[in-house]
């Protein structure tokens, strides 16, 4: 790598100003609730574009302004419950974080020629996505990988790198397109580099394509029927229904016991209608303990007459209790047994190296079940390839109107990453049936529908994965191989320096 001067830049631009307005837009539909492949495409090459006209403090100074408005923006319906301050302090702080990786691609590049310019920004981006999201207690919500969700032949790479390999490609296309851009397009300039892009690109989405066409779960199915019957939204019950369990436990319960008989119920005429395992949402069943023990034994009864799996979504709560309850999975066998116990980790997953996703030997295969968020975590979910999951239980319940398409586009990469199948029923929500490539085998959208039972075969055979094997070996690799272009970075500064 040669050091170029960095007088190249800023680059004249009469038109920066609008490169900025546009890759703002764009964001908004990129990070949050609101994702579109394509804006996550064109995003960064904006902005990059725009840091690239701009001298280094004035251009972030920008830069930091629309990206914290644009995530204000993309953000904003995620937290109902939230009052306004605190909504506007998570868009600014995230808007701030995002702009990271742009800051040390516009102070780095300058070292750089050619091509080989093209690597500082993706090293960045998925060098900062895996040191901030892997270990988030949030989870990796704000990947730039999700804005692919539908582009299933370049999600593929993710059975190999992680989720942190898109991020990279997706990344490594904005700074290649700017490349080409700032090169005017001149081709005996750039044609060494978009063949080396080219051919990349087209290994990824060429083993994408052998992987969709040719490739498929071995034959079995498993039949899961997904109840979700719940009609209060999460919003209602943090404001009406939790507070009246404290206030008046009575009326509480009176108003909950419709909602267990229903589930009850559904659940005999599913068993009866041919399902091998049925599953209740998260927080299907919310009450007392003593009122959910009895749901609970009512549940083993049922499993036991009709030979069902059953897998129970609850929300256990205490009177004058100060937290809003223990969110529990409980899985019951045919012979009315309870095999898990399991209490949700997700959203603030303090405690996630030591969470232990629980699976069971059943005759349909390896069964293993976590909770709505938690599959947001990839350290933890590449437990199920691991333990030999076929396919993995994920009952959800959507608190938000945002959420209810954002957060279902991310469950296809944990399915690809690690080869199992994924059953997910949602209320107020999108429930979902995703094989072991990503691929959406039915989707139910409970807001929109009267019958809320979904009904699926799901393959019952998981699908082997490097990334099953090596893990986040990628997300490593690409820390390291930032940290090699910082130093060498610095060096070539200082060799400049002394030149001059």
């Amino acid at each position: 790598m040669n050091h170029v001067n960095a007088a190249r830049l800023p680059i004249p631009d009469r038109r920066s100003w609008l490169w900025l307005a546009i890759a703002a837009v764009l964001f908004v539909f990129t990070y949050g609730m609101y994702r579109n492949p394509l804006a996550g495409l064109l995003a960064p090459l904006f902005l990059i574009r725009f840091l690239r006209t701009r001298k280094v403090g004035v251009g972030y100074l920008l830069m930091m302004l629309a990206l914290m408005a644009a995530n204000t923006i993309a953000w904003w319906n995620n937290m109902p419950t939230l009052a306004v301050p605190a909504r506007i302090i998570f868009g600014l702080v995230t808007g701030l974080l995002y702009t990271i990786p742009f800051l040390l691609d516009r102070v780095l590049v300058i070292r750089f020629s050619g091509f080989a310019a093209t690597l500082v920004f993706p090293f960045a981006c998925a060098a900062f996505e895996f040191l901030t999201l892997w270990p988030n207690p949030m989870g990796a919500w704000g990947s730039l990988a999700y804005s692919q969700f539908s582009s299933l032949h370049l999600t593929q790479v993710a059975s190999i790198t992680g989720m942190w390999g898109v991020t990279f490609l997706v990344s490594w296309f904005a700074s290649t397109a700017n490349w080409i851009w700032e090169e005017g397009v001149d081709w005996p300039r750039i044609r060494r580099g978009v063949t080396i892009f080219a051919g990349v690109m087209l290994l990824v989405l060429g083993y994408g394509v052998i992987r969709l066409t040719y490739y498929l779960p071995e034959p079995g199915t498993v039949r899961i029927h997904g109840i979700v019957e719940t009609d209060y939204t999460r919003y209602t019950w943090e404001t009406e229904l939790f507070p009246l369990s404290q206030s008046d436990p009575q009326a509480f319960v009176t108003q909950m016991t419709p909602v267990y008989e229903r589930y009850l119920e559904a659940t005999v005429h599913e068993a009866q209608a041919g399902a091998q395992i049925v599953v209740w949402p998260e927080v299907a069943a919310e009450g007392f303990k003593e009122d959910l023990d009895e749901v609970v034994a009512r549940a083993q009864d049922i499993a036991r007459r009709e030979g069902v799996y059953l897998s129970l979504g609850l929300n256990v709560i205490g009177p004058g209790s100060y937290s809003e309850g223990e969110n529990r999975l409980v899985l019951i066998d045919p012979n009315g047994d309870i095999l898990v116990n399991y209490l949700k980790y997700g959203c603030m997953a303090f405690n996630m190296y030591s969470v232990k996703v629980p699976t069971v030997e059943t005759p349909y295969g390896t069964l293993g079940a976590v909770l709505c968020c938690d599959l947001d975590y990839p350290y933890v979910i590449r437990q199920a390839s691991r333990k030999g999951v076929d396919f993995l239980l994920v009952p959800s319940f959507e608190p938000t109107a945002a959420q209810i398409t954002a957060h279902s586009r991310m469950a296809s990469l944990r399915a690809i990453e690690n080869g199992v199948s994924i059953f997910r029923p949602t209320a107020q929500g999108i429930s979902l049936a995703i094989d072991p490539y990503g691929r959406t085998l039915g989707s139910m959208d409970a807001t929109r529908v009267s019958e809320r039972v979904f009904v699926m075969q799901v393959p019952n055979q998981r699908v082997a994965t490097v990334y099953s094997v090596v893990g986040d070996l990628f997300g490593w690799l690409v820390v390291a191989g930032f940290l090699v272009i910082a130093v060498w970075g610095i060096v070539l500064g200082r060799k400049a320096r002394g030149v001059a």
